[in-house]
């Protein structure tokens, strides 16, 4: 006769969470190569929407890792942080939202990180 885990006979099919009992998910490990170098930033605006980043998303900003074409980058841009997508048009390098262009001049725009994970908080209304 065979007994579950709890002392109780086994019946039915074994839990498909069977074996997976022990395995944590480290944030950390997974979303962080560099902790030195890597922070987090809130998008505080929708600008980003039209690229697939929601307002209040959670950004991973890694400044150790060297930013590539479309990459989604965090920029300081005549005194404010922007995140915006890196490419080109007609071979000049630019920061885009998916809507509007900035074409950086390098007095006014600085590249401050990569981003390499974004994370979507929902907050549902406790009064639902």
């Amino acid at each position: 006769m065979m007994y579950g885990a709890a002392g109780g006979k086994a019946t039915g099919f074994a839990s498909p969470a069977q074996g997976y009992e022990d395995t944590d998910i480290d944030l950390n490990e997974l979303l962080i190569r560099n902790p030195p170098a890597t922070y987090f930033f809130r998008l505080e605006s929708g600008d980003m929407e039209e690229l697939g980043l929601p307002k209040g998303a959670l950004l991973v900003v890694d400044r150790s890792r060297e930013p590539r074409l479309n990459s989604i980058v965090l920029i300081r841009h005549e005194g404010r942080f922007l995140c915006r997508l890196m490419t080109k048009i007609k071979g000049t390098p630019v920061f885009t939202n998916g809507i509007n262009i900035i074409k950086p001049i390098a007095d006014d725009t600085e590249i401050i990180g990569t981003v390499t994970a974004s994370i979507q908080i929902y907050e549902y209304d406790n009064a639902h």
